[in-house]
């Protein structure tokens, strides 16, 4: 089954530094790092071909991972108490989508590494973020 799947620099935008750091928050289990619907999500909103991926993590959970919510003054749209910390978009294939878990997979992974290198590397495990909890 497809998964969508996000690549950030930990070096990179404050977003993606802050997305980097969600694994030392997360549950580990069989080579991937769980974040609970209850501290974070991912919302996938799709136009067209167009996918927009935003990650929304709840100020307690950034709290305890040292980073502080009010540096993202934007809000999730599925609930206002949760800062949107990372917006990715890109072009997908509408029907491929369609089969995709409701799931969004986010490696850690420098820009000097090749997409194949992080998937293929058993030391690189992905933080998984569930769709958003039904409010």
């Amino acid at each position: 089954m497809p998964v969508v799947t996000l690549v950030v620099d930990p070096d990179g935008t404050r977003g993606e530094r802050a997305v980097a750091r969600l694994g030392d928050y997360c549950y580990e289990g069989n080579g991937v790092f769980f974040l609970l619907r209850t501290d974070g999500w991912a919302e996938h909103t799709l136009d067209g071909n167009r996918l927009v991926v935003d990650i929304a993590v709840y100020p307690f959970a950034l709290g305890q991972i040292g980073v502080d919510s009010a540096e993202f003054p934007g809000r999730s749209a599925m609930d206002p108490e949760a800062a949107l910390v990372l917006r990715a978009e890109g072009a997908v294939d509408p029907d491929l989508y369609a089969r995709t878990a409701p799931a969004t997979a986010v490696f850690v992974a420098s820009p000097e590494r090749t997409l194949d290198e992080v998937l293929t590397c058993e030391d690189d495990w992905p933080v998984l973020l569930a769709l958003p909890p039904e409010l």
